[in-house]
């Protein structure tokens, strides 16, 4: 195997490496749309495992009362917060969240552009590299005849 080789290897290497940092970095989809309601705690759960949910009771739109799974625990019983319910409804007990807890279209824009240019960065960085180990930056020398 030449140093060639080794060097081409390595820049692939690097730059493969750069754009699955920046997909790992990509933010997740939109999640869809929400509605912020109102909700009552109506079980409290106590945070000792990463599956721990307190329950609310919220409104559904049509006026009806509902059991919905917190995604958060701890709060105490007949605590009134405001919740993002995914719209429309899903069969059964639906997920929540505290309000303003997701991530902001704005700043997932942020993250989209921070994440291409760490894979910019790396991809940069490896043919520079490249560059570098095989000498097409060294200075040559004249040689008169």
């Amino acid at each position: 195997m030449r140093a060639g080789t080794g060097a081409v290897l390595l820049a692939l290497g690097i730059g493969l490496g750069s754009l699955g940092l920046g997909w790992f970095l990509w933010p997740p989809p939109d999640r869809g749309e929400f509605r912020v309601i109102r909700g009552t705690v109506t079980e409290s759960a106590v945070c000792g495992t990463p599956t721990a949910r307190d329950v609310v009771r919220i409104e559904a739109p049509d006026g009806q009362q509902i059991s919905a799974r917190l995604d958060g625990c701890g709060h105490r019983l007949g605590a009134e917060l405001n919740v993002e319910v995914p719209d429309p409804l899903p069969a059964g007990e639906p997920l929540v969240t505290l309000a303003g807890t997701g991530v902001s279209a704005r700043s997932a824009g942020g993250q989209r552009l921070g994440a291409t240019g760490v894979a910019v960065a790396g991809i940069a960085g490896a043919l520079l590299a490249w560059r570098l180990r095989t000498g097409c930056l060294t200075p040559r020398r004249r040689v008169d005849s």
